[in-house]
This record gives C-alpha cells, structure tokens and sequence, in this order.
C-alpha cells in the first residue's frame, strides 16, 4: 500500500502539474473566396495561439461577452484589454497577435473577414 500511494498521486497530478494553455475553439462557418466567418469560443484561460489576420476588414459579433486580452506579436507592443458585452459588435484591425480568454467567463463570438 506505501508503494502504491505514491504511484496513485503520480497518476492523479501530472495533468495539474504540467498544465498548458487551453486552446480555443475555432469553427469555420463558411469560407469562400469574398469572406471567411468563423464561430470563436474561448473557455476561461484559454488563447487562440499566435497568429496573424492577413485581411484589413474584420468584424466580430459577440455572442457571450467577457475579458480578452490582446498579445501583440510585437514583445514591445502594449497588451490590449477588451471587455466584450452580449450582442456587441465590434471591429478589429488586422494583426498578428495571441489572443486569452482573462476573465471569468467563457466567451463566444462570430469573426467575419472580408477579404
């Protein structure tokens, strides 16, 4: 039984241990060639990972608002801090950038990207 306690809590907590970021969900709605719509859901401490928006004209719909924070791709670029409301459009300028769920509340938005 003392061998095997050990084992036990070894089995139990190296997922609490070794925790990444959760990554995003990103569900494509329709891509064709003149727009691209995307359903974005963030659980609480999640991120999308780096990335980058090649087209100028983006517009998200928020379908469950919270806290996003916007990690620029440039390291000496400010973070920016959205506070997103239900049914709140809001337009978002292309970039390259990472973006976390910083709130408490998981978030859901419609991306539509004209391209």
């Amino acid at each position: 039984m003392k061998t095997l306690m050990p084992v036990l809590l070894l089995l139990a907590f190296p997922c609490m241990c070794l925790a990444e970021a959760v990554p995003g969900a990103r569900e494509v709605l329709l891509d064709n060639p003149a727009v691209e719509v995307v359903r974005l859901t963030y659980p609480v401490g999640s991120e999308s990972g780096m990335h980058t928006h090649a087209y100028p004209n983006r517009v998200a719909y928020v379908v469950q608002g919270g806290t996003l924070e916007l990690i620029p791709g440039d390291p000496a670029a400010p973070r920016q801090e959205l506070t997103l409301s239900d049914g709140q459009a809001v337009f978002l300028a292309a970039a390259t950038h990472n973006v976390r769920n910083a709130g408490d509340t998981e978030i859901v938005m419609i991306e539509i990207e004209l391209k």
